[in-house]
C-alpha cells in the first residue's frame, strides 16, 4: 500500500462550523459486526496485519508484541478483493484525504496486489491476547507501542547510523503518566527525524509530523514554481494539453511531431480506471516517431499505476525491482520476490522515449522511473530523483494517531538499493528560476533535442 498520507492544515474556522462538525462526529469509521459463527481470522507472516472477516466485512488490525488494534474497516467482494473503507477514528482523514483503498485479492491465505506481490497470512484459532487491545490516551502505553511498530517492522535501520533500542533507552524516561499528548509529540518527532525517510509520518487529528528533514534547494525551486513550470509547458504543445485522471495524466502533441505526457501523480489505485485512461491515451500517439514521459512532479502513489504506464511502451517483459521484508533481526531480510512490466496489449510502439525526472520524483513516481529504465531505447534526462520507495505501512496508536513506515526494501534491476540516494538522470539538465521567469523550459527543450 503506497500512498501520500499528509495532512493539508485547515483552518480552524472549519472546525467551528457547528453541522460539519456534527458530521464529523458521525461519520467516524465504525466497526462491523461480524458473525461469529462465520468469522475467519488471518495472521500475516511478515507485516503487522490481522485480518478479521466473515467474508463480507473486514477489520484489519495492526500487531505488535504487546499490541492489537483495528486500524481499518472494510468489505470483501465476492472475487477476494479487500477494500479498507475507513480508518478507525481520524474523521478529518478519513473524509478529506482517505479515499476507499483496494487491500489486494485474498484466496487462501494469500493477499495479492495489482503488481501481483504476495502477502502470505496464516490461520489462527483467535485473536492474539496482548496488553495493549482497547484505544486509550496512556502516553506509557503509546509509547510502547510506537516504539515497537518500528522495532519490529521498519526495512531501513541498515541505513541509518544509530541504534533504535539506544533511542528506546534515551526516550522512556521521558515518557510519564503526566506527559501530555502535546509533549508526546515532540518526543515522537525528535525519534523519527533520525530517520530521515518521507514515508515516516505521524498524524494527529489535523496536521502531522514527518521524518523527511527540510526539502533542499532543487526541490524547492520545482515547488514552488510548478504552476509556473507546468503553464510554460503548454508553450510548446499544439493546441494545449488534454487531461485524464483529474489532471494525473496531461498530454498533448508537439509541432516537431512527438509526443508529450505529464504524468503528474500515481495517487489513484483503482486498475480499471486507470487501465482504462492509459489505453485511451496511447490511442491519441499511435504511430508517433518520439516520446517525452514527465515526472519531475511526481512524488508517488501507486507503484501498480506506474508499472500499468510503463507497460504501454515496453516491447518485452522486463524486470523493473524486487522488494524484500525483514525476516527477524533490523538486517535480515526474506527473498526478495520480483517485480515485472510486461507488454500490454494496448501500447505505443516508438523508436526513442526520453523520461524527465527531478528530485522531487519520488515514490512510486521513481517506480516509473526505474521501469522506463528498463526499456530500449530511453534516455533519461533532468535531475537524481527523491530517493523514497517503500510502500507506507499504515499503523494506528492506542490514542488513534496514524503512523505511517517504510516496511521494504526496494532492490533495482541492477542489484543496488537507491533508498535516501535516488537514480541520477542518464544526462543531467537543470532548470533556472530566470529560465522559468523567461518561459523556457531548459528540460523539455533538451528531450526535444534528444528525440531530434
Amino acid at each position: 500500500m503506497k500512498r501520500k498520507i499528509g495532512i493539508v492544515v485547515m483552518s480552524m474556522i472549519f472546525l467551528c462550523i457547528t453541522g460539519v462538525f456534527i458530521f464529523l462526529k458521525i461519520n467516524k469509521g465504525t466497526r462491523p459486526n461480524i458473525n461469529v459463527s462465520k468469522r475467519e481470522i488471518w495472521k500475516s507472516e511478515v507485516y503487522d496485519y490481522i485480518i478479521e472477516t466473515n467474508r463480507e466485512h473486514v477489520i484489519i488490525y495492526n500487531h505488535t508484541k504487546d499490541s492489537l488494534l483495528p486500524f481499518a474497516y472494510g468489505r470483501m467482494e465476492k472475487d477476494g478483493t479487500i477494500y479498507a473503507d475507513k480508518l478507525h477514528g481520524n474523521p478529518l482523514l478519513n473524509i478529506i484525504l482517505w479515499k476507499s483503498m483496494p487491500f489486494g485479492k485474498f484466496h487462501n491465505g494469500a493477499l495479492k496486489d495489482d503488481m501481483g506481490y504476495v502477502k502470505h497470512f496464516s490461520k489462527i484459532e483467535e485473536l492474539p491476547r496482548v496488553k495493549i487491545n482497547y484505544f486509550t490516551k496512556d502516553p506509557v502505553q503509546n509509547f510502547e507501542v510506537f516504539w515497537q511498530i518500528f522495532d519490529e517492522n521498519y526495512s531501513l535501520f541498515g541505513l541509518t547510523n544509530f541504534d533504535w533500542k539506544q533511542i528506546y533507552d534515551e526516550y522512556k524516561s521521558k515518557v510519564t503518566q503526566n506527559t501530555s499528548q502535546d509533549e508526546l509529540r515532540q518526543i515522537f518527532k525528535e525519534m523519527i527525524l533520525k530517520l530521515d525517510d518521507k514515508h515516516v509520518q505521524v498524524i494527529t487529528g489535523i496536521s502531522s509530523i514527518s521524518s523527511k528533514v527540510e526539502d533542499n534547494q532543487r526541490q524547492r525551486l520545482y515547488l514552488d514554481n510548478h504552476e509556473e513550470i507546468q503553464k510554460n509547458i503548454r508553450r510548446y504543445i499544439i493546441g494545449g494539453l488534454k487531461s485524464k485522471l483529474n489532471g494525473r495524466i496531461q498530454y498533448g502533441k508537439m509541432e516537431e511531431g512527438f509526443g508529450y505526457i505529464l504524468l503528474n501523480s500515481f495517487d489513484l489505485f483503482d486498475k480499471k480506471e486507470i487501465d482504462r485512461a492509459l489505453d485511451e491515451v496511447v490511442e491519441e500517439f499511435k504511430g508517433n516517431r518520439g516520446m517525452i514521459i514527465d515526472l519531475r512532479f511526481n512524488s508517488g502513489g501507486s507503484d501498480a499505476f506506474a508499472l500499468a504506464t510503463a507497460s504501454r511502451f515496453t516491447n518485452e517483459k522486463k524486470l523493473v525491482f524486487s522488494k524484500r521484508v525483514r525476516s527477524g533481526s533490523y538486517y535480515e531480510f526474506f527473498e526478495a520476490p520480483p517485480i515485472y512490466i510486461e507488454p500490454d496489449v494496448s501500447r505505443i510502439r516508438t523508436n526513442k522515449i526520453v523520461v524527465m525526472t527531478s528530485q522531487v520524483t519520488a515514490s512510486a513516481g521513481e517506480v516509473g522511473r526505474m521501469a522506463f529504465g528498463q526499456i530500449e531505447h530511453v534516455t533519461v534526462i533532468g535531475e537524481r530523483t527523491n530517493g523514497t520507495h517503500s510502500d507506507m505501512l499504515v499503523n494506528i496508536l492506542p490514542n488513534e494517531w496514524i503512523v505511517t513506515l517504510s516496511a521494504e526494501q526496494y532492490i533495482a534491476a541492477d542489484g543496488n538499493m537507491y533508498e535516501k540516494i535516488g537514480f541520477k538522470p542518464d544526462e543531467e539538465v537543470l532548470i533556472s528560476e530566470e529560465d522559468i521567469k523567461e518561459g523556457k523550459d531548459t528540460v523539455l527543450e533538451e528531450a526535444i533535442e534528444i528525440l531530434k
